[in-house]
Order: structure tokens, then C-alpha cells, then sequence
């Protein structure tokens, strides 16, 4: 599959699913084996890991390091298990693996990233300002849906319609983390 966030690629919004957080429990499974002790921490984000939203079904996990490297051993690993992957796709200094259906969907993201670079953090405040904020959980889950509608076979045009509003929730969440820690 060509990894790019911006191809036209098949798409579905479902309902809150409490079984995607059993789904991430398996995962994590495989990254502790895998990754050992280079694992700082194994997170469950994006919105499969909110309580009432509706997502995508694609079960994204955070794998916290002390340090990029190349993974060699990790990476072959991953790969045995059916996994694909890629440097620096959601920002620089990171690695993804990735699981699609026959029909080119996503299943699986595993994001790896340094603990406490920029993106680390994003993953964890937006997942934990929506778990916190119920009103802006429906909010996004409406979001979500309209756009699902309104391009149904446009995943460009989703991901675009979404943007905004991401970008006003990591504000408000940034400006929460910093409130609470003063």
C-alpha cells in the first residue's frame, strides 16, 4: 500500500465499539514482546480509545521510546506479523506500522515516537481531553458523520473537513494541560 495520508482510500465510520479497546489489549500484547524494554509506554489513542465516539475502525496505538533508531530487529518482527511500515509519515522523527484490509482500508496504526517530542504529546492530551470532555466527544462524533455523508468515497475531502476542528481541540487541550499544571 503507498503511504499516504492524502490518497483517496476506502473509508467507514462506525459507532463507539467497546471491543476496540480488547482489540488494543492484543495489540499491546505484541508491541511488549516485540519492542521490550525500548517500550517506555504503550498507549491506546486516536478516537477507537474514546468512550462514545464514533471512529474510524482502525485501532491506533502509541509506542513511547527513549530514542529513534532504525528497528531493524522490531521491523522485521512487525512485518512477520503482516504489518507494513514507513519513517516519518505522521511527522518527522517518527515510524508507523500499519495493517490494511483486502479492500485497502486501514486496521491497525502503530505510531513510534520519542516520549515527550511534540506528536507523543498531541496523541495523549487530544485522546485525554476528549475522554474529559463528553460535549465535544458528540461534537466531533456529529463532525464526523456529516462529513462521512457529504463525501461518502472522499477520504481527501474528510480528512480536510476535519482539520479545523482537530486543530481548535489540541489548542484548547494544550491550554488545559498547561492551566492544570500551574
Amino acid at each position: 500500500m503507498v503511504l499516504d495520508k492524502m490518497i483517496n482510500r476506502p473509508y467507514s465510520i462506525e459507532g463507539y465499539n467497546p471491543q476496540w479497546t480488547t482489540q488494543f489489549e492484543e495489540v499491546k500484547k505484541n508491541l511488549s514482546r516485540i519492542f521490550g524494554e525500548k517500550a517506555l509506554a504503550i498507549e491506546h489513542v486516536g478516537s477507537t480509545s474514546i468512550p462514545g465516539m464514533q471512529a474510524k475502525p482502525i485501532i491506533d496505538s502509541l509506542v513511547l521510546v527513549s530514542q529513534m533508531e532504525h528497528f531493524d530487529k522490531e521491523r522485521k518482527e512487525m512485518s512477520a506479523l503482516g504489518y507494513e511500515n514507513g519513517d516519518n509519515y505522521i511527522a518527522p522523527d517518527t515510524l508507523i506500522f500499519f495493517k490494511t484490509a483486502p479492500d485497502g482500508s486501514k486496521l491497525e496504526n502503530i505510531h513510534i515516537c520519542v516520549q515527550g517530542s511534540h506528536k507523543a504529546t498531541q496523541f495523549v492530551i487530544m485522546r485525554d481531553y476528549f475522554r474529559s470532555h463528553p460535549e465535544k466527544v458528540k461534537e466531533y462524533s456529529d463532525l464526523k458523520q456529516k462529513l462521512k455523508e457529504k463525501f461518502p468515497d472522499d477520504y481527501i475531502a474528510y480528512r480536510i473537513g476535519k482539520h479545523q476542528f482537530l486543530e481548535d481541540i489540541e489548542t484548547l487541550a494544550r491550554a488545559e494541560l498547561y492551566d492544570n499544571k500551574e
